[in-house]
């Protein structure tokens, strides 16, 4: 869905650019809620990589949250429609020890457009780069 894809496309570069054998491990998910807490039970450290679209859209713009930001979004109508602040919640209760030291969570702003395509609009595609090489510094 060409901009909503740039968090795998972000993932994708920076498995070209941190060699095997580091202690880092990728992932290309789409998933969210219950489903995308248990894949990060485990690990010590976490970065999560999505678009994101709303009221005040600058498309390229970078942004970093913390999961502690989304505590306000806790629901708990149901199961079926846990969001990520409830799950993480839920398993920080059930499986305290497996859940990760830290949590970053990046987005880049896209236009809420869904049209098909592979590729990313201009200023997407210089966010993510501009992303990928502040996570590779990191990591190094």
């Amino acid at each position: 869905m060409g901009d909503d894809g740039v968090g795998i496309y972000v993932v994708r570069m920076l498995k070209d650019m941190i060699r095997a054998g580091t202690d880092v491990e990728f992932k290309e998910l789409s998933v969210g809620g219950l489903r995308l807490v248990e894949e990060m039970l485990g690990y010590d450290r976490v970065i999560m990589i999505d678009s994101m679209s709303s009221n005040d859209v600058k498309p390229g713009r970078i942004r970093e949250f913390r999961s502690e930001q989304f505590k306000e979004t806790l629901q708990v109508s149901s199961p079926h429609v846990t969001n990520f602040a409830t799950a993480l919640e839920l398993y920080k209760k059930l499986e305290p020890d497996a859940i990760p030291r830290t949590i970053r969570i990046f987005t880049i702003d896209i236009k809420p457009e869904f049209i098909f395509g592979e590729g990313l609009s201009p200023p997407v595609q210089e966010a993510a780069s501009k992303l990928v090489d502040q996570i590779v510094r990191e990591i190094k």
